[in-house]
C-alpha cells in the first residue's frame, strides 16, 4: 500500500513540474526580412557603332597667275636664183636657187585663269587657260599671239610652309600669224613651288612648257618652242 502511494505521489510531482507553465506552446518561427524580388541580371550588349563617313580629301581650289611667255621662231624659203646673162656668149642661164633662213625670239606678258581639285596631299589634277595679252614681236615677222589651254596631273610634296610640285599633262595651243589661226597639241609639262600664307591662300610660281619640237604656223614659219613662267595665287574654300 505504501509502495502504491509512493508511486502516485511521484506521479503527481513529475506531472506537476511539467505543466507549472500551462500548456505547451511551440515558439514561433522567425520574421523573415521582406525581400524585393531580383530580376535576373542580363549583360548589356553594345550597340554596334554607327558607319562614320572618312573625310574628303578632295579639296578644290581656284586661281590666277600673270606672267611672261617666250617663243621662239624660224622661217625658212627658197629664193629663186633667176637667171644671169653672158654677154660675151650672149647666152643666159639659171642662177641656182637660195635656201633664205631667219628668225628670232620674243616675250610678251600673259594672263593666266587655273582651276582644280586636291586628290591627296600627294596629287593633285589642275586646268589652265593661258592667253598672251601681247604678241610676240619677231623680227621679219607679223605679230604672233596665243592661247593655250591644258589639263595637268599634278604630282606634289608637302612642307610645313608650302610645296613644290610637277605639272604633266596634254594642252592645246591655239596660234594666230598672218590672219590665220593654227592649232597644236601634244605634251606640256612644268614645275613648280607654293607657299601657303593661310589654309586658304597660297601664292606660288612655276614654269610651264607649252610647245616644244616645232609647229608650222605657215608655209615657211614654224614656231619653234614657247614657254610660261608665272607668278600667281590659289584659293581654296574651306
Amino acid at each position: 500500500m505504501k509502495t502504491l502511494s509512493k508511486i502516485i505521489g511521484l506521479s503527481l510531482i513529475v506531472s506537476g513540474v511539467l505543466f507549472a507553465g500551462g500548456a505547451f506552446v511551440p515558439a514561433p518561427a522567425p520574421e523573415q526580412p521582406d525581400i524585393e524580388p531580383v530580376e535576373p541580371a542580363i549583360a548589356e550588349v553594345p550597340e554596334a557603332p554607327k558607319a562614320v563617313n572618312e573625310e574628303k580629301n578632295f579639296k578644290p581650289y581656284v586661281g590666277g597667275a600673270i606672267g611672261s611667255s617666250s617663243a621662239t621662231v624660224k622661217s625658212s624659203a627658197k629664193v629663186c636664183g633667176g637667171c644671169e646673162y653672158d654677154k660675151l656668149n650672149q647666152t643666159s642661164t639659171k642662177a641656182p636657187d637660195k635656201i633664205l633662213n631667219w628668225g628670232g625670239s620674243d616675250s610678251t606678258a600673259t594672263g593666266t585663269l587655273l582651276a582644280g581639285v586636291e586628290v591627296n596631299d600627294y596629287l593633285a589634277v589642275e586646268g589652265r587657260l593661258t592667253k598672251t595679252l601681247g604678241d610676240y614681236e619677231i623680227k621679219d615677222h607679223k605679230p604672233i599671239s596665243l592661247t593655250n589651254a591644258a589639263l595637268y596631273v599634278k604630282p606634289q610634296y608637302k612642307f610645313e610652309l608650302g610645296s613644290v610640285y610637277a605639272l604633266l599633262g596634254y594642252g592645246v595651243s591655239k596660234v594666230d600669224f598672218m590672219d590665220k589661226t593654227t592649232t597644236s597639241s601634244g605634251f606640256q609639262y612644268g614645275a613648280g613651288a607654293s607657299y601657303d600664307m593661310s589654309d586658304e591662300v597660297s601664292l606660288f610660281a612655276d614654269y610651264t612648257k607649252i610647245m616644244d619640237g616645232g609647229k608650222k604656223i605657215s608655209k615657211a614659219t614654224t614656231m619653234d618652242s614657247v614657254s610660261t613662267f608665272n607668278v600667281g595665287a590659289i584659293f581654296r574654300p574651306q
